[in-house]
């Protein structure tokens, strides 16, 4: 608490000060004692003539001493009397407030008109609560200056009391703490930055403990613009069955074969999951022949081994592609993967253990060999579908279905289908596969309930086929399907590569009756402008924003801002990757309509979907619900 020359020559004519002053004193002395003990604390003599001790016990002088140190601090006071309701402050408060001192007549208006408007009501609250409930109150608030310039001051708000605790006024120290602050704001600033920041993707694949696709390929860039090696890509099939029943062996034995290839590759080898039943190890700096060698006692290692998994004793059949690469070759990891994983086909096609290319193919024959494989799989069905459950949340009941693509290995068995889409995308072979995925599904909803609903995705590509809207009002046609039981999903990518065509066919398919979503929307740069300009019926907010969604303030943000905007234009919204009932809940507070993921129910096979050419082709669509 501060007092100006005024009070300090008031003191010193009358030694015995008023219960006030005493105070007023008494609050300085609190001060300044606080700041020269953290002072002494930190080796600092801040104020050499300052004696802390309490000013009331010794003589009128020593608080003097105590309000000169007061003032050195360049603390500001603001004194209210009830009786007369008069307002008055220190000179050091009104240069706080950015005034000469008596430039400006205290007053309450004056004061609460410096106060911003947007923390006045609480400041007024803060001083009246001090005054109601005599307790010391503490209020930080933010002050506009004459000039403009706006600053932070903390104020100490106390009740004064005199004779038989009757109160008479309110003591408010203000120091402008305006550093401290924005410090302040910054340490919290960058504490929710560090908790909502996008965590980066996991390295390890949660099976095997080995590198992760991704994380791998961007290991084989590395190495490829480092300089030169070899790339082995190593592919597994279980022989026979299993020797103890129980529960598939499939998790365990993808395990064990992985910790067995890395105790037998070669120190220094990164090795990492390419595929479902793949691996790839990356062999930096080794010349070919020495790379082939030990690729080759890799193959015959495994073939050699009895792996247990669980109580399972199994055997592995093993083949092994492998490719040289120098960092001039012209070749991406993704080619060199592509070229590994042919060289192994090419070994269980000609029977051999492995299979060996001194350079990386050429890129049109790359192309081709791709090519030829996503067409022998659309023509030998080499797919299936799954369905995955939708919750209407209005409802709490199971009102959509939407249709997944499982791409089959070669024993037959559904895998993900990220690596072999991916090389259909990159050879420009969706539209096959979506087209196969359409014919299949029109024909599932013809013999499905006519209630139901179902969502289909399409890819980009697809979308620059001039004859694909022709193509589903001729299957609507051709199977008597109600349109309005069909929501295609189109994503931004799809969008931003085909504008024109992209709208073509959502103007067209909403002509027919049908409905358009757009998946993973909030990841690109542009996704709120094509809520306006596409006439998109359904948003599914990404799944990033939903996984963490109880712990994550920044994705709860958004997903009500994303909510409130989809409502506002008229446009439904869903939520993928929903992994329990607590997020549900959630979500349903915040008016999302529907939600999709683990919580509500895993995709499952279609019953009856084809599985190899040979089968004939018999669909039946299982809807299920909670």
């Amino acid at each position: 608490m501060t007092m100006d020359l005024d009070d300090i020559l008031a003191l010193a004519a009358d030694p015995t000060p008023t219960s006030f002053e005493s105070a007023r004193a008494r609050r300085a002395a609190d001060q300044v004692l606080r700041r020269y003990a953290d002072a002494t604390a930190a080796g600092l003599d801040v104020v050499g003539d300052v004696d802390p001790s309490d000013p009331l016990t010794t003589v009128a002088d020593e608080v003097t001493r105590i309000v000169r140190a007061a003032q050195l601090a360049k603390l500001g006071s603001v004194t209210w009397l009830a009786d007369t309701g008069e307002l008055t402050w220190s000179d050091e408060m009104s240069l706080i407030l950015g005034r000469p001192p008596g430039a400006v007549r205290p007053s309450i208006d004056a004061l609460f008109a410096a106060v911003h408007p947007a923390d006045a009501i609480q400041a007024h609250r803060d001083a009246v609560r001090a005054w109601v409930r005599g307790s010391v109150t503490e209020t930080t608030c933010r002050v506009i200056r004459h000039d403009g310039t706006t600053r932070y001051v903390h104020a100490l708000i106390e009740l004064v009391a005199g004779e038989g605790h009757r109160p008479y006024g309110i003591v408010a120290t203000v120091e402008d703490v305006t550093e401290l602050e924005l410090a302040r704001q910054e340490r919290d600033r960058l504490a929710r930055r560090r908790q909502t920041v996008r965590a980066e993707p996991p390295h390890a694949d949660p099976v095997t403990g080995l590198l992760t696709r991704v994380r791998f390929t961007d290991e084989v860039e590395r190495a490829l613009r480092a300089g030169t090696g070899a790339l082995l890509v190593v592919a597994t099939e279980m022989v026979g069955p299993a020797e103890a029943g129980g529960s598939s062996p499939e998790a365990g034995l993808s395990a064990a074969v992985a910790a067995f290839v890395m105790q037998v590759a070669k120190r220094g080898d990164l090795c990492g999951v390419v595929g479902y039943g793949e691996l790839g190890v990356l062999m930096h700096d080794t010349p070919l022949r020495a790379a082939t060698a030990r690729a080759r006692a890799i193959v015959e290692a495994l073939r050699g081994q009895s792996f247990v998994a669980g109580r399972h004793r199994l055997r592995v059949n093993a083949w092994g592609g492998l490719v040289r690469y120098r960092a001039n070759d012209g070749a991406s990891s993704f080619d060199l993967i592509i070229d590994a994983e042919s060289a192994w086909r090419r070994a269980k096609e000609t029977g051999e253990s492995l299979h060996a290319w001194s350079q990386p193919a050429p890129a049109d024959e790359r192309a081709e060999t791709c090519r030829t494989r996503v067409r022998a799989a659309v023509a030998g069905n080499g797919f299936t579908l799954y369905t995955q459950p939708i919750l209407d949340l209005r409802l709490n009941q199971i009102t959509r279905q939407e249709i997944l693509l499982r791409p089959l290995n070669d024993a037959g068995e559904p895998v993900s289908p990220s690596p072999f889409l991916d090389i259909a995308e990159r050879v420009d072979e969706m539209p096959v596969i979506d087209r196969w995925v359409l014919d299949r599904t029109l024909e599932l909803i013809a013999q499905g309930p006519p209630t139901s609903h179902y969502q289909v995705n399409l890819n980009a590509r697809s979308l620059d086929d001039p004859d694909l809207l022709g193509h589903v009002c001729d299957l609507i046609d051709q199977y008597g399907v109600d349109p309005r039981q069909i929501t295609f999903e189109i994503t931004e990518t799809a969008i931003i590569g085909s504008r024109m065509q992209a709208l073509t066919f959502a103007n067209g398919v909403r002509e027919l009756g049908c409905q358009l979503a757009l998946d993973d929307f909030g990841t690109g740069y542009s996704s709120f402008s094509y809520l306006r300009s596409f006439p998109i019926d359904l948003v599914k907010i990404d799944g990033e924003f939903i996984v963490d969604l109880r712990n994550s303030p920044a994705a709860q943000a958004m997903v009500v801002s994303l909510v409130q905007m989809c409502r506002a234009l008229g446009i439904l919204t869903a939520a993928e990757y929903v992994k329990d009932g607590a997020t549900i809940d959630l979500l349903r507070g915040y008016g999302v309509d529907f939600v999709q993921g683990e919580a509500v129910g895993m995709p499952r096979p279609i019953a009856g979907a084809p599985r190899s050419a040979e089968q004939s082709i018999v669909l039946e669509l299982a809807v299920r619900g909670l």
